[in-house]
């Protein structure tokens, strides 16, 4: 599957299929002149001349900038353009070729044409490349469905995509762009997530990274797992897809970006957590949940909170430990908000349990909880659109 970028900073960006410091492709930018003084095409006098020099490649989506070479001619020179590619223009007085590609081209030809105030004309056929939105390969079938320590987006653009200028990498933060764990940060320069995961929390964490190309955005999902818990705390594990061995890696969903949305079934996910040997002739089990911000909707239709840790049950695994099982389903109310139809987002659950022989001992309205609990879970969705 290729991650893409949707559109220009300038515009509301968005991602059109599922990917800042500065990172170099080993392509330098074109060095681009405009021979005139400072917002004016006025000259000197000779011959009224234009020369478009070398074009640099566009990409749809990508701020594209370029001024043609003016010379000669008296009093103001006016510049116009034919045939230019959708979505870029000219400045009539300055002369330079700005906007936003809106379709791909090869070899795509226009006209400028220059004239003075003494009616002296002269033109120029100019030719551009447009290339598609920028975008990386991530297979649809990636398990887990992120890049990790090591991966770097610069190593995964799919050859022809952007305009060939420097991708500048950060982690957004804020709604649907999850967050990172403590000691873990982004290069911008190398487009990879480095450090060491200092939670003591087991589980993985999945954020997006956001790769900026001349103003064009893509949105690609990253995941790092932490393996060790805190010494002493209960044992966990997580099913899903299909799957027992889910502990470190995110549930992968995708959704239709115009229908409302829902994650989990019965059953998948589940999660079972163990006490390790004997509770009290009545075990006791509590938890506390946080979901990070993100377009799924913790409330219902009527403003109710909506029920996420869902079918908790004693458990016993056979051998005299007991512990509990349950479920997880997020949901949206409606589709999901536009500037996430097209791009890949995600969604951090931080889940606390604690075991206690009376239910006094883990009771979530007092400080009882936070002195017992001893359990500690972080699981993560990313969700793509189909």
């Amino acid at each position: 599957m290729h991650i893409l970028a949707p559109s220009s900073r300038a515009a509301t960006c968005l991602i059109a299929c599922l990917a800042p410091a500065a990172c170099t492709d080993d392509l330098n930018a074109p060095s681009n002149h405009y021979m005139a003084s400072e917002g004016s095409a006025d000259t000197t006098g000779g011959d009224l001349s234009v020369q478009c020099g070398t074009l640099p490649r566009g990409a749809i989506g990508a701020n594209f900038n370029h001024a043609p070479t003016v010379t000669g001619g008296a009093g103001t020179i006016v510049v116009t353009a034919t045939g230019l590619p959708d979505g870029l223009v000219v400045d009539n007085s300055t002369g330079v070729i700005s906007g936003v590609p809106t379709a791909v081209a090869t070899a795509a030809a226009f006209e400028l044409l220059v004239t003075d105030s003494a009616g002296a004309m002269a033109n120029d056929t100019c030719t551009v490349d447009i290339a598609p939105q920028l975008a990386f390969n991530l297979a649809g079938d990636a398990d887990p469905y992120c890049f990790g320590f090591g991966d770097s987006l610069l190593d995964h653009i799919v050859p022809g995509t952007g305009d060939e200028t420097d991708i500048v990498c950060d982690h957004p933060g804020g709604k649907g762009n999850g967050g990172m764990p403590t000691g873990i940060s982004v290069d911008g320069a190398t487009c990879t997530v480095a450090g060491t995961v200092m939670d003591t929390r087991l589980g993985v964490w999945a954020f997006i990274v956001r790769a900026e190309q001349s103003g064009a955005e893509v949105f690609v999902p990253y995941c790092v797992a932490n393996a060790t818990p805190a010494a002493g705390s209960y044992p966990i594990t997580v099913a899903h897809t299909g799957r027992d061995d889910r502990t470190l890696v995110p549930i992968h969903r995708t959704f239709n970006p115009d229908a409302a949305i829902a994650v989990g079934v019965p059953g998948d996910p589940l999660v079972t957590v163990l006490h390790e040997g004997a509770c009290g002739a009545t075990c006791q089990y509590e938890w506390k949940y946080f979901v990070s911000s993100s377009p799924l909707d913790l409330n219902d239709a009527s403003g109710a909170k909506k029920a996420v840790v869902v079918d908790a049950a004693l458990y016993d695994d056979g051998t005299g430990n007991v512990g509990m099982r349950h479920g997880l389903t997020l949901s949206s109310n409606a589709p999901v908000d536009a500037e996430f139809k097209a791009r890949p987002w995600v969604a951090n659950v931080r889940i606390d349990y604690c075991f206690a022989a009376n239910a006094v001992d883990c009771d979530t309205e007092t400080d009882a909880f936070e002195q017992r609990k001893n359990g500690f879970l972080e699981l993560s969705l990313v969700l793509t659109p189909q």
